[in-house]
This record gives C-alpha cells, structure tokens and sequence, in this order.
C-alpha cells in the first residue's frame, strides 16, 4: 500500500479506490505548462469570439482568416488557422505594430470583425486605409461592409458589451489622432483631444459607455474615466505610483463575485496589480487587491476575463523589463483567495507575448500567446523567423474552489 501511495502520488494518479470498491477521479497537481495549439509562424495578433468559437487574424499577405475554435478541447480548427478567407488587402504590418489587427466587436446581432484595409490599387500606407466590419447574413456567409466616410482611418479597438445595439469603435488617422463613434452613425465622431496622438490601445469600459485612460497629476499618472455620452472626466485613482506607464491600460468591468460591483485594475509602476471597487451607491473607488511580480518582472499586456462567477486577469511578465525571457502570468482579484502564479512551463526560455483567452468545456479556461526563440536573430526576439508558432497554457481554474 505504501508503494502504491507513493507511486500515485508521484504521478499524479487520476483514479482512487474507495471501500466500495466504486473508482472516483482525483485531480492530479497542477503545474505550470506549456502545449504548442499551432506552428503557423504568421499566426500573430488572432482575436478569440468566446461566442461563436472563432478566431480572426490577418497573414502578412494581408488575408483576413476566420478559422473555428473546438469549445471542448480548444485546438484551433484548421490548425494554421487558415480557414475562411473574410477579405484581402487588409493591415497586416509584421513587427511594426503601428496599427492593430482585427478586433471582435460585440452588437445586438452578435460578435462581427472590426478591422483596416488598404484602398485597391494604393499603397499600403496609412494615408490609405479605411475601415470596414464583416459579419454573417442571414444564410451564415460573412460579408464585408466599409465604413463611411470614405477617409483614411485605421481601426483600433472595439466595445465588448454583449447585445449591444449602440457599439462604439475607437480609431486612428494617419497622424496617430485618436477618435471614437458609435459604429453605424459617422456622425458621432470625437476627436479624443486629451489623448496624445500615439499607438496606445486605450480600452472601453465594460457595462458602461466610457473609456478607460491615464493622465499625469502631479507628476504621478493616475487612471481617469471618460464618460463618452456627457464627455465627462473623472479622476478614479489618487494614490501613490504611476499607473500603466507603457504597456499596460486599465480595464473596468462588473465584478460577479463582487455582487456586479464595477471594479477597475491597473498595473502601478510596471510591477504591481492593483484593483479598485465601486460600492453600489457610492462615488468614490476602494483600493480591494493588490500583488506584486516577483523582483525583476514588469507587465505587459495585461486582460481581464470571468469564469464561473470569479474575475481573473493575464498578462506577460517581462524578465529585467526586456521582451526575452518572459512569461505569463495569472490573477484574480480576491485576497483572501488569492490566485496569482505563473502559468507556463519555463524550462526553455522564450519571448512570449500577446495573450488571449478562451474558456473550454474540457479544460475551463486556456490562456494562448505567440512564443520565440531568440536565438535564431539575437537582438530581435519577436523576428518573424523567430516565432514558434501559437502555444497555450493551462492556468488549472477549472480545478480552483
């Protein structure tokens, strides 16, 4: 008996015997780990639509994919990714990042692609782009539509409330000048004038029409709310640290484990999760979690999500600040539960970057992000002929109380 213990133990047995004799499963550990979903090196910036299990992502020929995610496994479906062409001629700059890919936007008829493309006969410049939304019709073929005005634009992110019959867009002209509308009406362009002009992808708020920024005060960056239909600002944190100084912006949703709470984080001088909350009724923003990296690490990219009630944010960590190593990180935001680790295997180092989630029926959620190896170009650790190709990891929530 004790061997057998011991070898169960050692190997993380899935079955026990009870004294019955009825077998029950166990759950093995979790570890940190690492499995490869797709060795299609020019898989790069793919979006996830949990609702109808897809992805869209654009090739460096500028071909516009939807392919389908498997909901019980998560194997993308084809596996390059490469499975319905949605459109041609569209951003696809490798390693310039100056204007996103294709973006999921949520509106009263479902999930549609949100994304850029060149003028025909043009060149791909951004003085040449405009925007477009492709989304099925009534057979479930997937049409594209231009948006109006026909100006250069290049798209950027999109609102993410589910149903949405008023969705909102945020956007860039060819001098980085940031704008936000409401989808279907190009009279409602604004000119975010308090934004800078830059590539920052300053996001929605979830649940309420407002955007998520910072701004300095007092010589400290602290995170504001502006509310799109009043063009209100207000001022959310007053604390010490600067918030998402580069690669970070904050996010805000409605909190199910908080009674639906609207909650804020930020990431507070490159290393430190913060998160606040909004008591029903009241104004001002409490200061509820906060976790630190470990010494060294800096954040990247960080998202939030919700799974069975609870809230968890992802995210990059970058070794000594630099993109190789790195790793990816997950939190929640409860600090007498706190889940907060490192979810990839890191036996070999490797640049990884931009994480995306998708919840799975067999696994819960899996968190996905491109991986490189640096050693085939020192000096550029996110080369094209660096990339690896997509890899997940599994955070092990399914298992969590």
């Amino acid at each position: 008996m004790l061997r057998t213990k011991v070898l169960r133990q050692a190997l993380g047995a899935l079955m026990i015997i009870s004294a019955t004799g009825v077998t029950a499963p166990v759950q093995a550990q979790w570890l940190p780990n690492e499995t490869q979903v797709s060795s299609n090196a020019g898989l790069i910036d793919y979006e996830f639509s949990q609702s109808r299990a897809k992805l869209a992502w654009t090739d460096t020929r500028g071909v516009l994919w939807l392919a389908d995610v498997d909901r019980n496994t998560g194997n993308f479906v084809p596996v390059d990714g490469r499975g319905l062409q949605i459109a041609s001629s569209t951003v696809h700059d490798w390693n310039m990042f100056m204007w996103n890919g294709p973006e999921w936007i949520a509106t009263a008829s479902g999930e549609h692609i949100f994304y850029s493309f060149y003028v025909e006969g043009k060149v791909p410049l951004a003085i040449n782009t405009r925007m477009a939304i492709a989304a099925p019709d009534q057979n479930g073929n997937w049409v594209t539509q231009a948006l109006q005005p026909n100006v250069p634009r290049m798209s950027h992110i999109a609102s993410k409330n589910g149903g949405d019959p008023n969705p909102t867009i945020k956007y860039l002209d060819p001098r980085l000048n940031q704008y936000w509308r409401n989808l279907l009406d190009p009279q409602s362009e604004q000119r975010l004038d308090f934004l800078p002009p830059s590539t920052k992808s300053w996001r929605f708020a979830e649940g309420v029409r407002a955007l998520l920024y910072t701004s300095v005060v007092d010589g400290t960056a602290q995170v504001f709310r502006y509310l799109l239909d009043s063009a209100t600002h207000e001022q959310l944190t007053f604390d010490a640290g600067g918030k998402d100084l580069d690669r970070s912006v904050p996010w805000m949703w409605q909190a199910p484990e908080l009674g639906n709470d609207f909650v804020f984080s930020t990431i507070v001088e490159r290393r430190e999760i913060r998160v606040y909350r909004q008591f029903a009724g009241r104004s001002d923003w409490i200061l509820i979690y906060s976790a630190m990296l470990p010494e060294g690490r800096s954040v990247g990219s960080p998202e939030f999500f919700t799974y069975r009630n609870r809230s968890y944010l992802f995210m990059v960590a970058y070794v000594d600040g630099a993109e190789y190593p790195s790793e990816i990180w997950v939190s929640n935001i409860l600090p007498n539960q706190q889940v907060f680790r490192r979810v990839n295997d890191d036996s070999l180092l490797r640049a990884r970057n931009d994480p995306e989630v998708f919840v799975t029926i067999d696994h819960g959620p899996l968190i996905y992000y491109n991986r490189y190896d640096p050693s085939i170009k020192p000096g550029n650790p996110l080369c094209r002929e660096c990339s690896e190709g997509v890899f997940r990891a599994d955070p092990g929530l399914k298992n969590e109380g």
